[in-house]
């Protein structure tokens, strides 16, 4: 029987991918607070509207034991959004993407520690063969901005955590449901720290901000699903594929050239991705 779950990750990282291009468009026009905002205040209108389209009562729904874990993951999940946007004022996104994938780092040892998963020196090869992968594809070292540099960087770690939030609660709740929270705890989150920053910008709304909160529910959904009866530490090495989304994107968006060196790159984290999906 065929696992879909290697293959959720990837097509998780396509829609991810083509977030970040629709947010680095978008910052001409708008603002950090109102993107981020509004990004999980459509979300949690267009999750209610599915789950009373599905003909769930809300009574037996929304009831959990892991409001916690919840609030913890949609804290991660608001500073991962916030710095991680922020950055791409910065950087490149290429670079943000590159700069982003040493969550892998932070996730192996964070889910060793919290879920006792074993690493053994096939992950650490396989870790390590793929992150240098990325720097083939995006050369870090000529990164300009130290500011979104750092910005990117703990963005990073705060996607781990939220990663390791996601492994656990989609192992003990529905991912409607999962995605549901998030979407309303974070927009109480950015409400009330940005409330004086956000503004209503009509025009806007619908076109850019719907489709943003669009690719961002596709991408947390099969990223949700993909962590289903499967080791954190192996998946989010699939998550490696976003980085080649993300340099395609920007050839066609940004003109970021594509030369022979990105090309090895991008084969070396086909290769090691594929290595783990068949393990």
């Amino acid at each position: 029987m065929i696992r879909l779950q290697p293959y959720y990750q990837i097509i998780s990282c396509f829609f991810f991918a083509l977030l970040g291009l629709m947010i680095k468009k978008s910052l001409d026009d708008h603002s950090i607070e109102n993107i981020v905002f509004f990004r999980s205040f459509f979300g949690s209108l267009i999750l209610l509207f599915f789950i009373l389209c599905s003909k769930k009562r809300i009574s037996t729904f929304l009831p959990t034991q892991n409001l916690q874990v919840h609030f913890f993951r949609c804290l991660f999940g608001v500073s991962a959004m916030y710095f991680g946007y922020k950055s791409l004022l910065y950087l490149t996104l290429a670079q943000a993407s590159t700069i982003g994938f040493t969550k892998v780092f932070f996730t192996c040892l964070a889910s060793s520690f919290f879920f006792s998963e074993k690493l053994n020196l096939k992950t650490f090869f396989l870790i390590f063969s793929g992150f240098l992968g990325i720097m083939l594809i995006t050369s870090p070292d000529q990164i300009d901005s130290q500011k979104g540099l750092y910005m990117a960087l703990f963005s990073s770690i705060c996607v781990s955590g939220g990663i390791i939030s996601i492994s656990y609660l989609s192992k003990r709740e529905e991912t409607s449901k999962i995605l549901f929270y998030h979407s309303v705890i974070s927009s109480i989150i950015f409400l009330v720290i940005f409330k004086n920053k956000i503004s209503i910008e009509w025009s806007f709304l619908l076109l850019d901000y719907l489709l943003i909160t669009l690719a961002a529910l596709l991408g947390q959904y099969f990223n949700t699903e993909s962590y289903k009866n499967s080791e954190s530490k192996d998946v989010v090495i699939l998550s490696y594929t976003r980085i080649i989304f993300s340099a395609i994107f920007g050839f066609l968006f940004f003109n970021e050239q594509i030369n022979l060196t990105n090309l090895l790159g991008i084969l070396v984290i086909i290769i090691t991705s594929f290595i783990i999906q068949k393990k």
